[in-house]
C-alpha cells in the first residue's frame, strides 16, 4: 500500500479531533503567555458566547478558594467545512477570548478537516490551544507520497519534536506516558488492524499516548507548557522480491493534540483536567461528518457510525451508541435532551446507564444532571462537587463539599451525580 493512498482508506474511520488543556488563571491563580499560533475565525470573548443567558458579570466579589474553579462554557464552530454548526463545546475561566475552529485538511495525506483552536487569558499570559491532525510516512523504498516525511515511532519522539517546533528555544523537562490517552485510541487501533487484515494487508498498528513538559521564554518571561497527543502508528513490512533488506513502511497519525502554558510556578494542573475533560462534541455536526464521509465512499462505510470518531486525548471512541450518548450531553441539545418527567437522565435505559458509566470510566468525569437545562453533564471527576451558576452557562468546581457559592456573590445551585 503506498503512503499517498493510506491514509485515504481510513476516512471513515477518521476521529474527531477534541483536546484541549488550560493554563492557569482566576483568584490564586497566575496567568500566562503561550507563543502565538496561526488560527483562524474571530476572536470571542466568553462571556459574550449563547448560554450568556442575562448578560450578567461572572466575577465573584471576593476570590474563589484556590480549591475551586469557575469554568464557562464556549464552542468551537466550524465556519461551513462540514458544516456550519457549533462542532463542540469546552469549558474556558471567565474572560477567555477564543480564536478558530474547525479547518480544512489541506492535500490528500489529510483528514478532510482540522481544529485549530486557542483560548487566551484577558491579558494574554495563559492559553490552551488544540492543533490540527497530522500524518507522517516513512519508507526505505524511498518517498512519502503527499504525506509529510518523518520517522517517529511513539508519542514520545512525536511530542519533543512538535513543541521544539512550535515554541522556539523549548526545553524538554520531562514526558510522562499517558496510557489512558492511548486507550482512547486503542478501539481505533484494533479496528483498523481487522480492517487491514480483512482486505489481506500485513500491517501491524498499535496505539500511543503521552505528555511532556517544557520550559521556554516569552518575551522575557519564564514559561512552562504541557503537551499531550494521541496517536496511531501503522508498519509493514514485506519480503523484498530482488532479495536483501525487507521492504519497510510506515504512517503516524495524531488523533487529538494540545497544549497549555503559563508563567513558570503558575501551570493549574487541575485546571487544565477540568478544561480537557469538559468537551463535549456536537451531536448534529457529528451526523454531517458521518454523512460527508458516506459521499466521499470512503472505506468500510458501513462501520463508519461504529467507529467513527476519539473524542478528546484520554476521551472515548465514537460508536454509533456513544453518539447518541453524546447528542443527550451536548450542550447545543439541551432544548430537548432533558425532555421527560424530571428524573434522573429522562428516559435512560439499563443499556443507556451502562454505555454512559463506560464513557465516564474511559473520560474520568462524572454526570450530573443540571438543574437549569435539566440535562446530563459531564464534568471532571476528581473535583467531587459541581455547582450550577444562575443566569450563565457556567459551572463551579470544588473539592470542598462545604463549599457556599452565596459567600463570593454568586447564585448557584449544587447538581446531583446521576447515579
Amino acid at each position: 500500500m503506498s503512503s499517498r493512498s493510506f491514509p485515504h482508506a481510513l476516512l471513515g474511520q477518521h476521529l474527531l479531533l477534541c483536546v484541549a488543556l488550560l493554563g492557569c488563571e482566576g483568584a490564586g491563580r497566575g496567568e500566562g503567555d503561550a507563543q502565538t499560533r496561526a488560527s483562524l475565525g474571530m476572536s470571542e470573548d466568553a462571556s459574550s458566547l449563547p448560554g450568556n443567558e442575562s448578560g450578567a458579570s461572572l466575577r465573584p466579589t471576593a476570590p474563589l478558594p484556590p480549591d475551586a474553579l469557575m469554568l464557562q462554557r464556549v464552542s468551537i464552530d466550524d465556519p461551513g467545512v462540514i458544516a456550519a454548526l457549533p462542532a463542540m463545546s469546552v469549558l474556558v475561566p471567565m474572560g477567555w477570548r477564543t480564536t478558530g475552529g474547525i479547518i480544512a485538511g489541506s492535500g490528500t495525506c489529510s483528514a478532510p478537516y482540522g481544529v485549530n483552536w486557542q483560548a487566551t487569558s484577558p491579558e494574554g499570559r495563559s492559553s490552551i490551544s488544540i492543533f490540527p491532525t497530522e500524518v507522517w510516512s516513512y519508507s526505505n523504498t524511498g518517498g512519502s507520497g503527499d504525506c509529510v516525511p518523518a520517522t517517529f515511532t511513539s508519542a514520545r519522539e512525536y511530542l519533543e519534536a512538535h513543541v521544539q517546533r512550535a515554541y522556539a528555544g523549548a526545553r524538554i523537562l520531562d514526558y510522562r506516558e499517558r496510557p489512558d490517552y492511548a486507550s482512547s485510541a486503542t478501539e481505533y487501533a484494533q479496528r483498523t488492524q481487522q480492517m487491514m487484515s480483512s482486505m489481506g494487508l500485513s500491517m501491524r498498528v498499535r496505539a500511543d499516548g503521552g505528555e511532556v513538559l517544557f520550559a521556554f521564554t516569552q518575551d522575557g518571561v519564564e514559561m512552562r507548557g504541557l503537551a499531550g497527543v494521541s496517536a496511531v502508528f501503522f508498519a509493514s513490512q514485506l519480503a523484498n522480491p530482488m532479495g536483501g533488506t525487507p521492504l519497510m513502511s510506515g504512517t503516524g497519525e495524531t488523533l487529538g493534540s494540545f497544549a497549555a502554558s503559563a508563567p513558570e510556578g503558575q501551570l493549574d494542573f487541575d485546571l487544565v483536567e477540568a478544561a480537557r475533560r469538559s468537551i463535549v462534541p456536537n451531536g448534529p455536526w457529528l451526523e454531517r461528518l458521518f454523512a460527508l464521509q458516506q459521499q466521499l465512499g470512503a472505506v468500510a462505510v458501513q462501520g463508519t457510525r461504529e467507529r467513527a470518531a476519539i473524542i478528546v486525548a484520554g476521551g472515548a471512541a465514537a460508536t454509533k451508541s456513544n453518539i447518541e450518548s453524546f447528542q443527550r450531553m451536548s450542550g447545543f441539545d439541551r432544548a430537548t435532551s432533558g425532555a421527560g418527567g424530571g428524573e434522573l437522565y429522562p428516559g435512560e435505559s439499563t443499556d443507556d446507564r451502562i454505555q454512559r458509566r463506560s464513557l465516564e470510566a474511559i473520560r474520568g468525569v462524572d454526570t450530573y444532571l443540571d438543574p437549569v437545562s435539566n440535562s446530563p453533564v459531564q464534568l471532571d471527576h476528581t473535583f467531587g462537587n459541581a455547582w450550577r451558576v444562575h443566569g450563565q452557562d457556567a459551572y463551579i468546581l470544588t473539592k470542598n463539599p462545604s463549599f457556599n457559592p452565596s459567600q463570593y456573590g454568586i447564585e448557584a445551585t449544587q447538581m446531583k451525580v446521576i447515579p
